[in-house]
């Protein structure tokens, strides 16, 4: 059974509600310092929030939610990991200069934690649809 169903079988919420497309563009156009300032806390920019509408301490302070890590980047790393190069390296051969350090780190393997290839992965199939886009 994978993680994403057993999550599911024990009535877990599996969204991803960072992921949610406002949220996510407005954190590309946060300056930098508000994203890294203190990378030790994490979520700075939600505690802060947090803090601001006077949420409790426990609340915006609690740093005891560890949550689950997702198979993908084992898969990624994995049983996929041929597949996932050549998308990158196929993305690679043409993509604009400012694309090329995230799809080149992409082909590194990581750790269980790191999102580095999927990452990668999605940058290449933006990348993609944007040439097929432009050609059309």
């Amino acid at each position: 059974m994978t993680s994403d169903k057993l999550a599911s079988a024990h009535s877990l919420e599996r969204r991803s509600p960072y992921l949610a497309r406002e949220l996510v563009e407005l954190s590309y156009r946060l300056p930098v310092q508000h994203k890294i300032a203190d990378p030790v806390s994490g979520k700075r920019i939600l505690r802060d929030a947090a803090k601001a509408l006077g949420l409790p301490r426990e609340v915006w302070g609690s740093r005891d939610k560890l949550g689950f890590s997702s198979p993908v980047p084992t898969w990624l790393n994995g049983p996929l990991a041929a597949w996932a190069d050549a998308q990158i390296h196929t993305a690679l051969a043409e993509a604009p200069a400012a694309l090329r350090p995230l799809l080149t780190d992409g082909l590194k393997p990581g750790g269980r934690f790191d999102r580095t290839r999927m990452q990668a992965l999605l940058a290449a199939a933006w990348f993609s649809d944007q040439s097929v886009r432009a050609a059309a």
